[in-house]
């Protein structure tokens, strides 16, 4: 089972990448999904001019899974969104 972030493991990813944490919770939210999610579309963009399920697969678990967060649906075309799940 899954279960939402919460506002600490927000904050966990953006001083991960050592990034000022807003005051603002919904802003909080937004910055850390879309970080996210601009490294893992770079990451699926770089391994392989087409969108496979290995290249998602790789940039999946070296971008996500390695720090304990599942994706749910993405999209890398047009404005990029990802919805993420915390790990057991």
């Amino acid at each position: 089972m899954y279960k939402k972030l919460t506002n600490t493991d927000y904050k966990k990813i953006l001083t991960y990448y050592k990034i000022l944490i807003p005051a603002n919770n919904r802003l909080l939210k937004e910055m850390a999904e879309q970080i996210l999610s601009n490294k893992l579309c770079k990451c699926i963009k770089k391994n392989s001019p087409k969108y496979n399920s290995k290249s998602i697969g790789i940039c999946t678990k070296s971008v996500l899974n390695n720090k304990g967060i599942t994706r749910g649906a993405f999209k890398c075309l047009g404005k990029r969104n990802i919805t993420l799940k915390k790990q057991y």
